[in-house]
């Protein structure tokens, strides 16, 4: 793939993450939950861009955090949704509501096809929660991003993330309705920006791989260094080898520094803590990243 080109003007100057959500929180007063949402602040010369990451499963929860962090998300100009799963969504209609102007909601493709975990039998329904109806009438512009696209100077979504390692796939339990067929996860979005040309890439739950989406967002930017991975790594239930690997993989690739957590698994960023030191860290409600 040829790399996008970069604009030039305005000048991305610094970012600044805000975990609203996750499965740990940095203090008492902040709420947390088995989900994951981030606000991304943009700054640029003359004015900042926010962007929320994911909705985590309680919007109550995703306003009520922003609130206590003093982030402000009518002020968002774009909701991004990294997968359909409910852990990821299932705040958007309670975010949309806080809110009383049109937002695109920027998701990939096939994300309402419907999902159903099957392992060994049906366990829970994995698809979007909410009929594209209802996020429509509270002002959702729903906005389907098939191949990479920069929505702003040095931010892009990924598009669709090739599968291009061996060990990595997506977790053969899924099928899509009514066909039965293998959920390869094809509407997953990263979030990759590209900050004085090292990138920092931002994952919900890394179903299609984090080799191959750190590939990918090397491929789309033409940028090889990779300053920070952050998000959910979905390490959780695989084996201690296939963490290893993963390890391997990303030290090859230069990867500077991990803020991880969600899906990632307390084991696998022990793994990570033993192998990279201290340049991981594990993501809680309430954490402010800044690059």
């Amino acid at each position: 793939m040829s790399p996008i080109n970069v604009s030039s003007q305005p000048k991305l100057q610094g970012v600044d993450i805000f975990i609203l959500v996750d499965d740990e929180a940095e203090s008492k007063e902040l709420q947390k939950e088995k989900g994951l949402s981030l606000l991304v602040r943009a700054h640029y010369p003359k004015k900042d861009l926010s962007i929320l990451f994911d909705t985590s499963i309680t919007g109550e929860k995703v306003l009520s955090n922003a609130k206590k962090m003093n982030l402000d998300l009518s002020k968002v100009s774009y909701i991004v949704l990294s997968h359909k799963h409910w852990d990821h969504t299932g705040g958007l209609l309670e975010v949309l509501r806080a809110r009383d102007n049109w937002i695109p909601i920027l998701h990939g493709q096939k994300f309402f096809e419907q999902s159903i975990a099957v392992d060994p039998y049906l366990r829970h329904t994995t698809w979007m929660p909410f009929l594209k109806r209802k996020i429509v009438e509270l002002k959702g512009m729903l906005t389907p991003i098939w191949i990479p696209i920069e929505i702003a100077p040095g931010i892009f979504l990924s598009g669709k993330i090739p599968l291009v390692t061996e060990f990595e796939a997506p977790p053969p339990k899924y099928r899509i309705l009514p066909q039965m067929v293998q959920d390869e996860m094809e509407e997953e979005l990263s979030l990759i920006i590209n900050l004085r040309e090292e990138l920092i890439v931002v994952n919900g739950c890394s179903h299609r791989g984090v080799v191959n989406t750190v590939k990918h967002a090397m491929s789309v930017t033409g940028v090889p260094k990779v300053r920070a991975l952050i998000g959910g790594l979905h390490l959780m239930v695989v084996s201690e080898k296939r963490v290893a690997r993963t390890i391997e993989e990303l030290a090859k690739l230069g990867v500077k520094e991990f803020y991880i957590g969600h899906c990632t698994g307390e084991k696998a960023i022990k793994q990570f803590k033993s192998a990279f030191g201290d340049v991981v860290h594990r993501t809680k409600s309430g954490m402010v990243i800044t690059f």
